[in-house]
């Protein structure tokens, strides 16, 4: 029977330290999902002797993603833990209430899923009530931002970038005019790709068949 991994919020005062700052939250269960957003940049430049413009890569955005919190204050779930005292806890964890200082950043730890982020925004939406009026049953809807660090960053568009080697593993329907392109931002060099790839075939890729796409000289 596989050991139950709950997430965790850890707010942080510093990525380079990673010493908590304060009480981490344990999520009461997990999230249904979870979602990442990815975001690429791109800056139009005109294109000589057009009118038009042509869209090339900028930067990439860092990522972010969002989850709920359900909390149950009914015991039908778990243990019977009052959906406000789960509510402060939460808040203490995020740095809103209390005299601890805000935190800066926050670490999320779930399995194999270990981000570092700041939090955006949360709203409280309250489901379910009891006749004196005090909340049973409430879910946290959270979202958050990706914080990168600055060699981080730099990683990530070096992998992005036409000047260093990639390693690519052909789809099904791909061709060497649209690798090129999407590599070098042109399609003229399929055949350069073909040749440094010893292809005998420029018109027919296999799907699963690994491509090196090299620096242009």
């Amino acid at each position: 029977m596989s050991l139950l991994v709950k997430l965790s919020i850890i707010p942080l005062m510093d990525l380079k330290k990673p010493i908590p700052s304060g009480p981490p939250f344990i999520v009461p269960f997990n999230p249904e999902t979870f979602t990442i957003s990815n975001e690429i940049e791109h800056a139009a430049e005109p294109v000589a002797g057009s009118n038009g413009s042509e869209n090339k890569f900028h930067k990439v955005k860092e990522r972010e993603f969002s989850f709920d919190i359900f909390l149950d204050g009914t015991g039908a779930s778990g243990p019977k833990l009052p959906v406000q005292a789960l509510i402060k806890a939460f808040e203490l964890s995020m740095g809103v209430i209390g005299n601890l200082h805000m935190p800066n950043y926050f670490l999320i730890s779930w399995g194999p899923r270990v981000l570092k982020a700041v939090l955006n925004k949360y709203t409280i939406n309250y489901k379910l009530f009891s006749p004196e009026g005090m909340p049973l049953r409430a879910v946290i809807s959270t979202e958050w931002k990706e914080s990168v660090s600055k060699g981080g960053r730099e990683m990530l568009l070096n992998l992005l970038s036409p000047d260093v080697t990639h390693h690519h593993t052909v789809l099904a329907d791909e061709n060497l005019s649209q690798l090129s392109y999407e590599t070098y931002k042109e399609e003229k060099y399929y055949m350069e790709v073909a040749r440094t790839n010893g292809l005998d075939n420029v018109r027919s890729l296999t799907p699963g068949q690994n491509l090196e796409l090299y620096p242009l000289a």
